[in-house]
């Protein structure tokens, strides 16, 4: 995480613009189901009149185009800032390259240098994208979800806030245990690239020895 954020100062205004746009996307939803219910209050009662749905409605629509422009902008500037720090990785991974003697680099290998600045950083950037389009909104949703059930029913309130630490202690242990496997992964290709690189070396030198 460290090294993500790292990357990550020199684009802070891709960082603020994204955020902002996210947080637009995200009361956009918010506001949506607020509104619907409004609307179903006041369509069941006899007292409220055509007009007054109609402006729910209008409303609605709002809220609706504020979500969607949130949402396509946010998602055009995350995928921006994600490929500006994947290209960032990529050239200090070469740089650093550079400078590693023939028994260091010998000593990581190609199809694993091939691994780091290929498959390795393309999850780092869908870990950046990730950040920004699914965990920050986590925590504002989980707060406003809950302060609003407990206006409506402290019940419902505590019933919600038991079932969501639930949750979120569930995916923290997957994290957790999804650690290890990672690792082991990342050695699983580094294995394959090896046997695929070997493989291409081979087809060379039995070209050249047929001809």
């Amino acid at each position: 995480m460290k090294l993500i954020l790292q990357f990550l100062k020199p684009h802070r205004r891709l960082c603020v613009f994204t955020t902002l746009f996210m947080a637009l996307d995200m009361v956009g939803m918010m506001l949506i189901p607020t509104y619907a219910a409004e609307m179903l209050n006041k369509g069941s009662s006899a007292e409220t009149g055509f007009n007054a749905l109609v402006n729910t409605g209008m409303k609605m629509l709002a809220a609706s185009v504020i979500a969607g422009v949130g949402a396509i902008v946010g998602g055009y500037v995350c995928a921006k800032l994600a490929a500006r720090v994947g290209a960032d990785i990529r050239k200090a991974i070469y740089k650093k390259s550079l400078d590693l003697s023939v028994y260091d680099f010998q000593t990581f290998g190609t199809a694993s240098m091939t691994t780091r600045t290929v498959s390795d950083i393309v999850t780092v950037q869908f870990a950046v994208v990730g950040i920004f389009q699914m965990m920050l909104p986590v925590p504002v949703i989980f707060t406003a979800a809950v302060i609003l059930s407990f206006m409506k029913d402290p019940l419902i309130g505590a019933v919600l806030l038991a079932v969501l630490t639930i949750i979120v202690a569930v995916a923290f242990f997957i994290m957790r245990s999804a650690s290890p496997l990672f690792r082991r992964l990342q050695g699983l290709l580094d294995k394959m690239s090896t046997v695929l690189l070997e493989n291409i070396t081979g087809v060379r030198v039995v070209r050249a020895f047929n001809k």
